[in-house]
């Protein structure tokens, strides 16, 4: 078997590796292969692996007990692709019994030897502990004991996730210095959930320059997250000049693919411009989101008849709303609301 470049350029010629012609039939490919096989090259053993864990090649019938009996043999000769493959098997109970920790050894092994799709699956199986899903039960210490590994071999979406750990000290001692330096880590390879962390962690800290650079990258992925706290940077002028138009575009962009805290500010923006017919549209959007700020403004569009008409009987089911969420204005507002009718 050569790779799929060197295949492209061999074309119908003879195989540069063993002079033999280009296979005419499923049936001689085949044979070929199991040749490779009895052979015990680790590299064939695999790839008969997958046409049976598939099926349809070479006119084989899919069989996951087959694939597995043939993984297993690559895995004892070492093939990394094939320990990848049989750990997937392992931990859904595909061919094999299901054995979480069997599938975890395995994607330990070949994540050790730089499968770049094991180490993904290492950080995917931390997921599943933090969640307790598939059966497992929820431990955040397992969890972060498996990210912990992905991390030392580079993955990515496990250092936003230990950083996180580490930040909320779930499974972990509380350390805001590391969570910052994993979330670091991980938006410096461009990652966009990292880089809006770290741009949090930085403005808490009073560092806003840096905090808007960071949350600048990840709104150009655009991460809605990131172009809602990018507005809230230009509204307020933290990190970067004061742009209030710069802040309502991001505010819109961050709105229109559902954020509710965007609605809700760039309702506000639009109140401040007169334009209270689209101010009540976007606190209806995220009034409907069950988001607070935009339920005690909508009762207050219903109480004063500003961008649609007044209502009193809406106006009161919209501070109830957001008082039961314990916001002292909407609470005020009940009662004023009480003493006016």
């Amino acid at each position: 078997m050569v790779c799929q470049s060197c295949e492209d350029k061999i074309g119908t010629n003879a195989c540069p590796l063993c002079r033999l012609p280009r296979a005419e039939t499923d049936a001689e490919q085949l044979a070929r292969l199991r040749r490779h096989v009895e052979n015990e090259v680790p590299e064939a053993i695999t790839f008969l692996g997958t046409a049976y864990s598939q099926g349809g090649h070479f006119g084989l019938v899919k069989s996951d007990k087959k694939a597995a009996k043939i993984y297993r043999r690559a895995v004892e000769l070492g093939n990394v692709d094939a320990m990848s493959r049989l750990g997937e098997m392992t931990e859904y109970g595909s061919g094999v019994k299901l054995d979480k920790k069997k599938a975890e050894r395995l994607y330990r092994a070949a994540a050790d030897r730089g499968c770049a799709i094991a180490q993904s699956s290492l950080a995917f199986l931390g997921d599943a502990y933090c969640e307790g899903r598939y059966g497992l039960v929820k431990s955040d210490k397992k969890a972060a004991k498996i990210w912990k590994r992905a991390v030392e071999l580079g993955n990515v979406e496990a250092m936003v996730r230990l950083g996180y750990s580490y930040e909320t000290g779930s499974g972990v001692k509380l350390d805001k210095k590391k969570a910052e330096r994993l979330y670091r880590a991980a938006a410096d390879r461009g990652h966009a959930v990292a880089q809006f962390n770290l741009g949090i962690r930085l403005h808490s800290e009073e560092k806003h320059e840096e905090g808007f650079r960071y949350y600048a990258l990840a709104a150009d992925q655009g991460y809605t997250n990131a172009e809602n706290n990018l507005g809230c940077c230009y509204e307020r002028g933290k990190g970067t000049e004061l742009d209030k138009k710069k802040a309502k575009r991001l505010y819109r962009a961050a709105a229109d693919r559902g954020d509710a805290a965007a609605q809700y500010k760039l309702g506000f923006l639009l109140d401040a411009e007169q334009k209270h017919e689209e101010a009540f549209r976007y606190y209806t959007l995220s009034a409907d989101q069950g988001y607070a700020f935009g339920e005690f403004n909508l009762g207050c569009c219903y109480g004063n008849g500003q961008g649609t008409e007044v209502d009193l009987g809406k106006a009161r089911y919209w501070f109830e709303r957001a008082a039961a969420k314990g916001y002292e204005r909407a609470i005020e507002s009940l009662a004023a609301l009480d003493a006016r009718v």
